[in-house]
């Protein structure tokens, strides 16, 4: 009897120890928000970016040796910056192992376990199931998507410092975001109107426009050109699915949508981060089910809107009473 109650009082220690490892099971890693997700972020690159139209598939691999080249060559500024973190699914993996090793020793207490030593584990393991089912549906819902990823590119660019600070307009550098499907990559030409004549940075120094000079072939000093040029690799951060149709044009120019509503505050970054999650239902349809079209736009001269909005008993006409929440509209 006496030791009957002495393996009680251990078993109840042990699954009290068992609720608290949940709690910090729970509360691991912060929230459930981050910048690497268990099934995206780097690893869904791959998927994402193999067979993008004039885009080079970027492996994990890749990056991670990018990186790690960035930290050997000390770039101390390129960091995302502390508001852009902890955007994303987050890092699940110890949060997901930790829930299935108290899920197992739960249901352990439940077979072995007797009287309240079954109860307790009984609730843990419904709370280890509860966080268990979490993480999968959080993971599911970013297989695909990248919301946080920001990878290192091979030159430094702060939008930070050219943006905000220096007052140069999105669409200087991204020419064809207003005439193009696509928003366009500036060449090292455009580059080079500033920094012909400016050679250093006020927080890189001139180690990062040294970069543009090496990729054109020009001498630093003198900017003549001794050598051949070579394209700079740069790493797509927005990626979308190749069954996804989307134009830049369309939106900017007779949707007058401003790039920060779907890049979110790119001008305060010093290192790209994907901020929004573009996904289908929650991001594009949402938008368009809200958003009033500018009937003014000669492109929907054909409209007879005035009709339209009889019809439908609205006050305006928004993207998808004309098509944009077809699926044809959107998907190929």
């Amino acid at each position: 009897m006496k030791k009957s109650k002495m393996f009680l009082d251990v078993s109840r220690l042990k699954h009290a120890g068992l609720i608290l490892l949940l709690f910090v099971g729970f509360s691991f890693s912060g929230n459930a928000m981050g910048s690497n997700s268990f099934l995206s972020g780097h690893t869904l690159t791959v998927f994402a970016q193999a067979g993008q139209t004039g885009a080079k598939a970027t492996t994990k691999k890749a990056v991670k040796k990018e990186e790690a080249n960035v930290t050997a060559e000390s770039r101390p500024y390129d960091k995302i910056d502390p508001q852009f973190k902890g955007i994303g699914p987050g890092n699940n993996r110890m949060k997901f192992i930790l829930s299935v090793v108290v899920l197992l020793l739960a249901f352990g207490g439940m077979i072995k376990g007797k009287g309240a030593v079954k109860k307790v584990s009984g609730i843990v393991a419904l709370l280890a199931l509860g966080m268990i089912g979490k993480i999968t549906y959080v993971e599911a819902r970013a297989l695909g998507r990248q919301q946080g990823y920001a990878p290192v590119q091979p030159i430094w660019f702060s939008h930070k410092v050219h943006v905000t600070q220096n007052k140069i307009d999105c669409e200087y550098c991204h020419v064809d975001a207003r005439t193009s499907r696509h928003a366009g990559v500036p060449s090292l030409n455009v580059c080079m109107n500033c920094h012909s004549q400016v050679k250093e940075g006020s927080v890189s120094g001139k180690k990062e426009i040294a970069k543009i000079y090496e990729h054109l072939g020009l001498d630093p000093n003198t900017l003549a050109k001794v050598k051949p040029g070579k394209p700079v690799e740069w790493v797509k951060v927005h990626n979308l699915p190749d069954h996804v149709y989307f134009n830049h044009a369309q939106h900017v120019q007779a949707g007058k949508v401003e790039c920060q509503e779907c890049h979110g505050p790119v001008e305060k970054m010093n290192r790209v981060v994907e901020f929004k999650e573009l996904a289908m239902g929650d991001f594009c349809l949402d938008c368009h089910r809200k958003r009033g079209i500018d009937t003014s736009n000669p492109y929907y001269k054909h409209y007879n809107f005035k009709k339209l909005m009889e019809e439908e008993g609205v006050d305006k006409i928004t993207v998808d009473k004309i098509g944009g929440a077809d699926c044809s509209s959107c998907h190929y």
